[in-house]
């Protein structure tokens, strides 16, 4: 049996060994895929009308791989104007376009809040007044857009502009500078670099019937080409119609539409583009009726546009770079109300009328990681003549220390400026910042010159950053503010002192916080004395439950405590007396709740949730609380 059993298994062994070794093949089963070549049309050609169904389908599927290769690119981007270096202790006011969706503003006077010495006014919701001033002079505001600055030329305003006019869904960023004698807003309007269409919409409603609609679409070429579309209609209450009789009355608390669009088209390649970009407001607000005693805001129905051509090459984030820009601006005020003769408490109001602007700017720089220099030069004609606005920029330093400088000689408001900058950080923990500004207007102008200066020191606790200062304004004049229904008049203030306190940074894993205040030793024209702003936060993406980022969550609450603010009317009727009235105290809480999911937004505002009456200017009261909820959906498809 064990014989038996050998002599089976030795059987097949023998057997192989007969087979000679070069007789085996190997496995070697192929399958041959052809890969036609990048560019060759491989579809067969068809002739025959019954195979036509055939071919479009042989077609479809080609393009579709196609356009799988091919996928979605990044283009060169747009010229970038010159973003001013940061001198701050923390980067609290340089907001991206998602945080200034998230930041809860309605418009750019809800993001001057944060700026310490910035005294917003608003006259109502979102089609009623804003306005801002900057150590009670709204001159020393000043915003640009894409580089090009925004002149207030509309002569109702007084050289004042309306901060209703600045559509912040059409930002991609914003940055404030804060110099020691001037605030400048630096805004760069949205673009694309995705070769992907985009389109956004945003939809609200809620309180003082107010309704809105946004939407945007762009679309980015693979030979650099971009197109971009946007518009907004915006609608307060304006009126109650009667549900018997149908008749119709004002409220007379501001309210109206707000109508913007935007358009853009432009062409990048490497480091040169050039883009023509257009953005137009249309404004219709109804008169405020101020209380007994006070005075009222007329109403308004006009409109404001802006325009450029621009011409770029390089990056202003780095290397050499230069842009020459040709901006318009104009704006026109239809019939609102009738001319009255003036007198010493009223002004002529001018109805129909139509202003103009052109406005040239040149300039160049270098970037590095240590250094930048940059010139520009702004020129705007003006009944003839032209005015140049020379300018002259410069840093030095890294991270833990810089010094910057700013100069300017505005020919349009015959002022020179000069500003001084710098930034400490000796230690991880401690950082330094302080600047120093001075203005020199020309004789002819009536002003008075003047200097400020601020020093400030923040140390770290924790992931907190606490900080305090003092700022000192020279004695100088300025124009009454106009806008806000006061008389013309050139105001004068004395020297004057303040004291900072700031508190930024997370107090808790996610939750943040940011405290501002400022105390003068006086109040003065147009400015409070007091003047605090508390906003505690939390903002999370929860990513160890989601963590493909697919939800987050945006909840602030936020409290302005403001004293009252002094406004010059002139004189009393009847005496020699100045006429000054002072707003009463302000006191109003503010609640966001954004819950993202997906590319969906939903939102809630609640905007002075204890209901308590206030002002912002003498006489105008301000809606008691406000409800708004919506919104915002993108889509890359």
């Amino acid at each position: 049996m064990v014989a038996s059993l050998l002599a089976a298994i030795a059987a097949p062994t023998l057997a192989s060994a007969q087979v000679r070794p070069d007789s085996v093949r190997k496995d070697t089963v192929r399958i041959s895929v052809p890969v036609p070549p990048l560019g060759v049309d491989t579809l067969p050609k068809r002739t025959i009308a019954s195979d036509s169904s055939v071919f479009a389908r042989e077609v479809a599927r080609t393009d579709s791989v196609k356009r799988f290769i091919a996928g979605d690119t990044i283009k060169a981007p747009l010229a970038r104007f010159e973003r001013p270096d940061d001198f701050e202790s923390s980067p609290r006011l340089r907001f991206s376009r998602e945080e200034i969706l998230s930041s809860g503003a309605v418009n750019l006077a809800d993001l001057l809040d944060r700026v310490p010495g910035v005294t917003t006014y608003r006259s109502g919701w979102i089609a009623g007044v804003h306005a801002a001033a900057f150590a009670g002079d709204t001159r020393r505001l000043r915003l640009f857009v894409d580089g090009v600055e925004m002149d207030a030329i509309e002569p109702r305003n007084g050289g004042t502009l309306d901060l209703t006019d600045v559509q912040l869904w059409t930002l991609d960023e914003l940055v404030v500078e804060r110099a020691a004698g001037e605030v400048r807003v630096w805004m760069r309007t949205w673009t694309v670099q995705r070769t992907t269409p985009y389109t956004r919409a945003d939809i609200f409603t809620g309180d003082l019937n107010t309704n809105a609609f946004r939407g945007l679409f762009a679309r980015r070429w693979r030979n650099g080409v971009l197109l971009q579309l946007g518009g907004q209609q915006v609608a307060t209450q304006s009126g109650r119609v009667n549900a018997f009789t149908g008749a119709e009355s004002s409220t007379g608390r501001s309210d109206g539409t707000v109508q913007g669009f935007m358009a853009r088209i432009g062409w990048s390649k490497r480091r040169l583009s050039v883009d023509l970009f257009a953005n137009a407001m249309g404004r219709e607000r109804d008169a405020h009726t101020a209380r007994e005693g006070f005075t009222d805001l007329l109403r308004y129905k006009g409109s404001r546009r802006d325009a450029y051509l621009r011409l770029g090459y390089g990056d202003t984030l780095r290397g050499f770079w230069s842009q020459a820009l040709i901006g318009v601006v104009r704006t026109r005020l239809e019939g609102v109300g009738d001319p009255s003769a003036e007198t010493d408490t009223t002004v002529i109001v001018e109805t129909d009328t139509i202003r103009g602007r052109t406005q040239q700017v040149l300039s160049a720089g270098y970037r590095t990681s240590r250094w930048a220099v940059s010139m520009t030069d702004r020129v705007r004609p003006i009944n003839g003549m032209a005015f140049h606005a020379p300018a002259v920029r410069g840093r030095f330093g890294g991270l833990r220390y810089a010094i910057g400088a700013f100069a300017e000689a505005n020919g349009a408001d015959s002022t020179r400026r000069v500003d001084l900058s710098a930034r400490a950080q000796p230690f991880s923990w401690l950082i330094f910042t302080g600047a120093q500004s001075t203005r020199t207007p020309d004789s002819a102008t009536a002003r008075v010159g003047g200097s400020t200066l601020r020093a400030e020191a923040a140390f770290r606790v924790g992931r907190l950053w606490l900080g305090g200062g003092v700022i000192r304004d020279d004695a100088t004049s300025f124009e009454s503010p106009v806008i806000l229904g006061t008389p013309t008049a050139l105001l004068s203030s004395v020297a004057a002192q303040g004291v900072l306190v700031s508190a930024t940074g997370r107090l808790y894993k996610d939750v943040r916080v940011d405290v501002q205040a400022i105390r003068w030793d006086g109040s003065q024209y147009n400015r409070p004395q007091l003047h605090v702003r508390t906003e505690i936060a939390l903002i999370s993406d929860w990513r160890r439950k989601f963590p493909r980022g697919e939800f987050s969550i945006n909840a602030r609450i936020w409290h302005e405590l403001r004293d009252g603010v002094p406004f010059d009317y002139g004189t009393a009727a009847g005496s020699s007396t100045p006429d000054v009235r002072i707003t009463e105290r302000a006191n109003v809480v503010t609640g966001l709740l954004e819950l993202r999911i997906q590319r969906a937004t939903l939102f809630y505002q609640y905007r002075n949730l204890t209901g308590g009456a206030y002002e912002q200017i003498r006489g105008i009261t301000m809606p008691p609380a406000v409800q708004m909820y919506g919104v915002r959906w993108e889509f890359w498809n």
